[in-house]
Formats: C-alpha cells, sequence, structure tokens
C-alpha cells in the first residue's frame, strides 16, 4: 500500500476479500477495480458516479464527502487488521450492525453508520489485534493517521 500511495494511487477497497497471502510477513493486494489516481492539485479524490460501495470500510469523510485519500486508505486498513484478527462470523458489517441494530436498511445504515463513527465508536481489537495502530488508523483526522510507511514500521516490530 505504500507503494501505491507513492504512485498517488487510491485503493478504496481494502479489504481481506482482496488480499492473496504469499507468506506469513507478505500479502498482495488485488481488485483494483475501484482504484483511483489522486490529482496532481489535490491529496484526494472525490467521487461523483454513484454505485454499491463497501461502507464498513470506509473512512468518516468518505461516506459523508465522498473524499478519498491515503488516509482513508489507511482507515480500511485498520478495519482489514480486525478481521485478520477476528473470527469469520464477526465481520465488520455485521459487527456495526449489532451496534447499530439489524433493523436498518438502505440509506439509513449510512446515516448510522456516519452517527456511530463520529460519536467515536470503533470496532473493537480482537485478541491478538494491536489495539494502538488499528485505533491510530481510525484517528477521525485523515491527515492524523499514520502513513503506510509507519505501520509497517510498527508491525514488523510487533512480529
Amino acid at each position: 500500500m505504500d507503494y501505491l500511495a507513492t504512485k498517488r494511487y487510491i485503493h478504496r477497497d481494502l479489504a481481506t476479500r482482496n488480499i492473496l497471502v504469499e507468506s506469513e510477513l507478505r500479502v498482495k493486494i488485488g481488485d483494483f477495480g475501484l482504484t483511483k489516481v489522486l490529482p496532481q492539485d489535490k491529496e484526494y479524490y472525490t467521487v461523483r458516479e454513484p454505485g454499491e460501495s463497501p461502507i464498513f470500510w470506509y473512512a468518516p469523510e468518505s461516506l459523508t464527502e465522498s473524499k478519498f485519500s491515503v488516509g482513508s486508505d489507511v482507515w480500511s486498513f485498520g478495519v482489514v487488521l480486525y478481521e485478520l484478527f477476528s473470527d469469520k462470523n464477526c465481520s465488520p458489517p455485521a459487527a456495526f450492525m449489532d451496534k447499530m441494530g439489524s433493523d436498518k436498511q438502505g440509506q439509513m445504515i449510512v446515516y448510522h453508520l456516519i452517527d456511530l463513527l463520529k460519536r467515536g465508536y470503533r470496532l473493537p481489537a480482537p485478541k491478538g489485534c494491536p489495539e494502538e495502530v488499528s485505533l491510530s488508523c481510525w484517528n477521525i483526522d485523515p491527515v492524523l493517521r499514520p502513513t503506510f510507511k509507519k505501520l509497517n514500521t510498527q508491525l514488523l516490530m510487533k512480529c
């Protein structure tokens, strides 16, 4: 992901379903269907086309303003950490829906998800997951989220 960031690419769909495991310390990112290149004059990309979106992996600014950046990919990486350390039955959608109430449908899900995130709710840290790393990825301010280079260093120190 650090390489993509240096080339000004925003993945926009970073999730375990799009990761191939090469070894214990190396994974490969796949499915570049939602990927965009950042404009030269901006540090974010604004999505204008409607469509299905992996909202439970999206950063608050992506949900509220359709803004995507390296910072929003970092937010998604925090969700990937949750997925990697969780039981397969504890998916991000299931965890958020459990917190919101399963009676929500359609656009109401997005509304309630935004509200939860703005009020500070974050996915719980699964056993073995470096909580301080996840929480840093989920800073409400995208500028304060770590870079992928920093995340790489932090995670290698944990191994």
